[in-house]
Formats: structure tokens, sequence, C-alpha cells
């Protein structure tokens, strides 16, 4: 009985200890993928930017009450978004990303930005926004295949 009872804490435990070795090793992973990313974003190379998304059609993008569904059509969004690359939006991270495992081979990553830019009218608009991203390990490595960005108070 005493055997059945340290096994059944014992299991968990385990488990538990190889979730982190998991998270932590996917994380090691995605991290300089994410500077990357943040590395494109700042000189508004959508293509660079979008290497890391899953290149398919089932590929989902929600930014505040719009969905995009695909990555041909976000690649036209964010062509948009930043002006085929003459944007001068500046990003500011907030924080240091959040990292969790969703389970084997999938970690959502949440972060925050600011970004500064200059609209049409010559306005300057300073707006925060929060993105969660799902990075799927895949046989050419990590992907997101869903991100949700909004618009955020801080």
């Amino acid at each position: 009985m005493i055997r059945w009872l340290a096994l059944a804490f014992l299991v968990p435990a385990v488990a538990a200890a190889q979730s982190a070795d998991d998270l932590a090793s996917a994380r090691a992973e995605i991290t300089p993928l994410f500077a990357e990313m943040q590395a494109a974003a700042k000189v508004h190379d959508t293509d660079r930017h979008l290497a890391f998304y899953a290149r398919e059609p089932s590929l989902l993008f929600i930014i505040n009450d719009q969905r995009i569904t695909g990555w041909e059509t976000l690649r036209i969004k964010q062509r948009q978004w930043w002006n085929d690359g003459r944007s001068d939006v500046v990003y500011t991270p907030m924080g240091e990303p959040d990292y969790r495992m969703l389970g084997p081979g999938l970690v959502v990553v949440t972060y925050f930005l600011t970004s500064r830019r200059t609209l049409a009218s010559g306005e300057i608009r300073v707006s925060g926004f929060g993105i969660s991203a799902i990075w799927q390990k895949r046989p050419e490595g990590w992907r997101i295949i869903y991100a949700h960005e909004s618009a955020v108070q801080r």
C-alpha cells in the first residue's frame, strides 16, 4: 500500500519536472526566432517577419475584431499595415514575454508592446497592444499557427 501511495505522488512530480524541462527547451528554441521576428518588425520587413508563421491556409490571426485566415491573406494585411516597408512605426516591448506549454510541441507566448506611428494626417499615434501566439513544433521547426492581437490599456 505504501508503495502505491509513493507511486501515486511520484508520477505527477516526474511529469511536472518533465513538463518544466520541455518548456525550458521549447523556450530556448523559440526565443531566438521571436527575437528575429522583432528585428524584422523594427525594419518593417513583412516576409522576414512572417517567416515564422505556418505558411498555410489554416493559419488564423485575430486582431481586435478582425479575423484573418491564411498566410497569404496575413501577408497582404501586414504589407498594408507597414506600407510596403515604408512605415515609420516604432515598437517598444513592455516587459518580458510569457511562455506556457499547452501540450507536447505546443507553446503559447504572450507579450505586450507599444507602438508609435505617424498617421496620414500627420498626427502621431501611440498605442499599446498585447499578442498571444501559439507556436507548434514541426519538422521545419517552430511555427506560429494562431495569434491574437488586441489593443490594451496599460
